[in-house]
């Protein structure tokens, strides 16, 4: 019985195949967006952390994360108090959207990379103008839902292929992609 089920499945498994026809090599799908994304195991399977090599070795940032309320969106804002903020994430409601901006100090990138224990995604980036490198996602990305709004330990940011900006976790990044993926009406 056990055997005639095991043929029974791979039986199944093999109809799955699809061939393709000589000459007609399947084409790679058209690259529908520019950001990359890692997503996070399924803790029914392994470990529920990624390694992430980006932090390994990299001092935690002095600072402190701070939450603000404006009327253009919420933000959850890291850096010594005093100080233009080192990284920042911005709630732009009407788009739906986080807005990442990220001090430069002459760093050059078109791409900015966000990092966590369990997942990562680059997106494309471009400098605004003001000494800081910018990037933005839809809020309802799961990346940002799933992984980066629960983030323990550190998180990290990287322009291009610079150096990573450690930093600690904090809630008041949970709290500011929640507001901003919440139902509006």
């Amino acid at each position: 019985m056990r055997r005639a089920l095991m043929f029974v499945a791979l039986a199944a498994l093999a109809g799955c195949h699809r061939a393709t026809p000589a000459g007609n090599e399947a084409q790679p799908a058209a690259n529908l967006a520019d950001t990359r994304r890692i997503p996070a195991p399924d803790t029914g399977v392994g470990s529920a952390a990624l390694p992430a090599p980006e932090l390994e070795g990299v001092a935690t940032a002095s600072g402190r994360w701070r939450f603000q309320v404006s009327a253009d969106g919420d933000q959850a804002i890291f850096g010594t108090p005093g100080q233009a903020a080192d990284f920042s994430l911005r709630c732009d409601a009407g788009k739906r959207q986080m807005i990442f901006s990220r001090a430069a100090a002459g760093q050059t990138g078109k791409t900015l990379q966000i990092i966590a224990a369990d997942g990562a995604a680059t997106f494309p980036a471009k400098a605004d103008g003001h000494g800081r490198i910018v990037a933005s996602d839809f809020v309802v990305d799961t990346f940002l839902t799933q992984v980066l709004a629960e983030a323990e330990g550190r998180i990290g940011v990287r322009i291009g292929t610079g150096p990573t900006l450690a930093m600690p976790s904090d809630p008041v990044i949970g709290q500011t992609i929640k507001r901003c993926a919440a139902p509006r009406g």
